[in-house]
């Protein structure tokens, strides 16, 4: 029940973030990039706390989670595509992942970088549970 309210909450953050997109720079061109942008094939999952959306790249350890560029960071600007798989509640989404850092990497840490760009989704859907 909490991922579900999870998600709710984030798909109205969402859904609003198109009239933020003005007030935050682009990932790539914010002044809170700290190293070279990175891209990988993962998973994208949304979590319960701060942050809701996290990342796993395919074969390592490593956790991100998605922040955005402005001033508060749980205002997201996300691809529409994304979004809308988004809304549609899946338990994952698998697809290709452009990132950019916004903290220095440390070990068995969990990273916050910002979502420069996702192509090739895939989500998985939800299977229904009997009554």
């Amino acid at each position: 029940m909490s991922r579900l309210l999870a998600i709710a909450l984030l798909a109205s953050s969402v859904l609003t973030a198109p009239a933020l997109a003005d007030t935050a720079p682009t990932c790539k061109a914010s002044p809170k990039v700290v190293d070279k942008c990175m891209t990988f094939y993962g998973r994208l999952s949304v979590y319960t706390g701060s942050p809701a959306i996290r990342l796993w790249p395919v074969g390592t350890k490593q956790l991100y989670g998605v922040r955005g560029t402005g001033d508060d960071p749980e205002n997201l600007v996300l691809p529409e595509k994304l979004r809308d798989m988004l809304a549609t509640n899946p338990i994952e989404i698998n697809g290709k992942w452009e990132v950019c850092p916004l903290e220095p990497a440390r070990p068995n840490q969990l990273r916050s970088v910002c979502l420069e760009g996702a192509t090739e989704l895939k989500p998985v859907p939800r299977t229904p549970v009997a009554p």
